[in-house]
């Protein structure tokens, strides 16, 4: 079970559990009515009648065959209806061999997918970061609920939640926990849009951190957008990554990484000397040294 942490009462910083949510659902009667549509006219048609090639050739000996003498046919327009039925045959063709190669072009499509769906299932466990990872603050009435995840247990030095602008300016920044161990997992934050004046910060897009340190002493940053994916779901053959308690499709991923290998998120702090070590209080007078002579000598 996460801790929880006590920020201040406009943060309202709250830990997401496993709540159940009641669904209303209605049933809905869909009535199907048949209809009946009657030709009063008495002419039948048949609207899926075409005209092939071949019917086009009989159709055009029949006519040849029946042609008046006195009156016969154009040869340039019989040559024209000719070289439209060739280019006619040309584009069918044409088409057919489309057509087999849009299929052929669907089962590769389908092919690359399922094997990428296959490979997703190595992302389990690991860091992923969305596209959209930024907030937008567009009125002063607005109060943003943020999901942040923290991916290491704190210490009891507190936890920093931080605002920037789209200049990496800090214009928010506010210290809680302090006294309290935290455990990683996923919490909600709501901001109201202010600076630490408390004015309006400004419409526009903001990045959201939260810096701690873990219980090793290495610092820690919690990005908002990165979370861990948890599971994969499949969807009509496409995989959809499930983390901060929605289907994310992997097109709207920006990074996967393994959290460890992500040298900004962990920082490991820098070794310093010991301040009461002399570094000349090992050294020892060298052999070639001169020592003091005895004068002293026996009668």
């Amino acid at each position: 079970m996460m801790a929880t942490t006590n920020w201040n009462s406009n943060l309202n910083w709250t830990p997401v559990g496993n709540s159940s949510s009641s669904t209303s659902s209605s049933t809905k009667t869909d009535s199907s009515s048949s209809t009946s549509s009657s030709n009063n006219s008495g002419i039948v048609s048949n609207p899926n009648a075409t005209l092939d090639k071949d019917a086009f050739l009989k159709l055009l000996l029949i006519e040849l065959q029946h042609q008046d003498p006195t009156d016969p046919m154009d040869s340039d327009k019989m040559l024209t209806q000719t070289s439209q039925l060739s280019a006619l045959e040309m584009q069918q063709n044409t088409n057919t061999t489309m057509q087999k190669m849009v299929e052929t072009m669907q089962k590769l499509s389908d092919s690359f997918s399922t094997a990428f769906s296959t490979s997703a299932i190595g992302a389990i466990g690991k860091m992923a970061t969305v596209n959209e990872n930024t907030i937008k603050l567009t009125g002063s009435d607005e109060v943003i609920a943020l999901k942040m995840y923290l991916p290491e247990d704190s210490d009891d030095k507190g936890l920093t939640l931080e605002i920037y602008d789209k200049n990496n300016k800090l214009v928010y920044s506010e210290k809680s926990s302090e006294g309290q161990e935290v455990s990683k997992g996923l919490f909600t934050l709501e901001w109201p849009g202010r600076n630490n004046d408390g004015v309006y910060a400004g419409d526009g897009e903001y990045s959201v951190k939260v810096v701690y340190n873990n219980k090793n002493g290495e610092k820690v940053t919690a990005n908002y957008g990165s979370y861990p994916i948890e599971g994969i779901v499949f969807k009509n053959g496409v995989a959809y990554a499930k983390m901060a308690g929605k289907e994310v499709p992997f097109d709207q991923i920006k990074e996967i990484t393994d959290y460890k290998s992500n040298s900004s998120s962990v920082q490991t702090p820098s070794e310093k000397p010991d301040e009461g070590s002399d570094d000349n209080s090992d050294e020892k007078p060298s052999d070639s040294e001169e020592k003091p002579s005895d004068d002293t000598s026996n009668a």
